[in-house]
């Protein structure tokens, strides 16, 4: 059985995220919300690309492109990263994981950050190449109970090797790098065991539920202002975009923040966002919430507080702090 098949199985309602459909819901959204609160929610993020990176120089290229201290990361471990622009703007957000002799890193743009890998391989003995795996996510309070009956489990923020793939563990749950038919096979065992499909638009309303940014806030953005700044490492340098990160841990002069938006009716993803008739912000991702409902993350001005009035469009909508409780 193939992903798709195996999502078609469980009635998946399929959308357009970016360029790619991706299984948006399963037919229960609210279900969906409750097992990533409460459960072990499955989810299929196959979309994001694999690149592996060989060579002698790979830890030291690796280390000079991203924001995190890759020279530092012990074998068998994993974290989360960015790679920036020039002017200390997000390019790409990343995964890397450390295997050892290679180094591995998801993203939801590979094929972007590859061409930009190679655009800044000069004498450097590294090689790039994409590998055909998957990216599962066993997310949820019950996850990990679910993963141990199939799966090594590695210590937090370390990763266990399967044939073929990596299973990496965090305090929310795992990420399952295989190679895609392996990936297949595994997807119904683990619903078997326990675990709950899970679709994309009950992803997206657990993330700004809780103030979890991805793309629609981060590209174009500064860390420090999209709520990425725990991906910086401020103790490394000689990385692209480098300096602006020095600068801003010395200045703090930052002018924007990730909050949340509490809306009258669905708020228009992307919108601009006014207050007294002065732009105030820009509206990421927006979601219809089971228990909010119109509600969307938002990059605002720092001196808004929860509370204030402002307006997206035609509606008012409310500021609030995230995440939302």
């Amino acid at each position: 059985m193939s992903l798709a098949a195996f999502h078609q199985a469980q009635g998946a309602v399929w959308d357009r995220e970016g360029e790619v459909e991706v299984p948006w819901s399963y037919g229960n959204v609210e279900e969906e919300v409750e097992a990533l609160y409460r459960g072990a929610a499955l989810l299929d993020f196959s979309e994001h690309g694999l690149l592996e990176l060989r060579g002698a120089d790979r830890v030291d290229f690796l280390h000079n492109q991203c924001t995190s201290d890759i020279r530092g990361m012990p074998k068998e471990s994993w974290l989360e990263t960015l790679f920036l622009n020039a002017r200390g703007q997000i390019e790409h957000l990343g995964r890397v994981f450390h295997l050892g002799e290679a180094l591995w890193v998801s993203s939801p743009s590979a094929q972007a950050l590859a061409q930009r890998f190679r655009r800044y391989i000069v004498f450097d003995q590294v090689e790039v190449e994409p590998l055909p795996h998957s990216l599962l996510r066993l997310q949820g309070p019950q996850a990990e109970a679910v993963g141990q009956q199939l799966l090594p489990l590695p210590p937090r923020w370390s990763l266990s090797r399967l044939s073929g793939g990596v299973v990496a563990r965090d305090e929310l749950g795992l990420w399952l790098l295989l190679p895609t038919p392996q990936a297949a096979d595994l997807a119904p065992q683990l619903l078997e065991h326990g675990a709950t499909p899970v679709g994309r638009q009950a992803w997206h309303i657990w993330r700004v539920e809780q103030g979890q940014p991805d793309l629609a806030e981060a590209l174009g953005e500064l860390p420090q202002e999209a709520g990425l700044e725990g991906r910086v490492s401020y103790k490394k340098g000689c990385y692209l975009g480098q300096e602006i990160m020095a600068r801003l841990e010395a200045r703090g002069q930052t002018r924007y923040r990730l909050m949340a938006l509490l809306g009258q009716a669905q708020i228009p993803p992307g919108a601009e966002v006014f207050r007294e008739g002065r732009p105030v912000g820009r509206v990421g991702t927006a979601v219809e919430s089971p228990e909010w409902g119109a509600v969307a993350l938002a990059l605002l001005r720092k001196e808004l507080r929860p509370g204030d009035q402002v307006r997206v469009g035609e509606w008012s909508a409310t500021v609030a702090s995230l995440p939302l409780e």
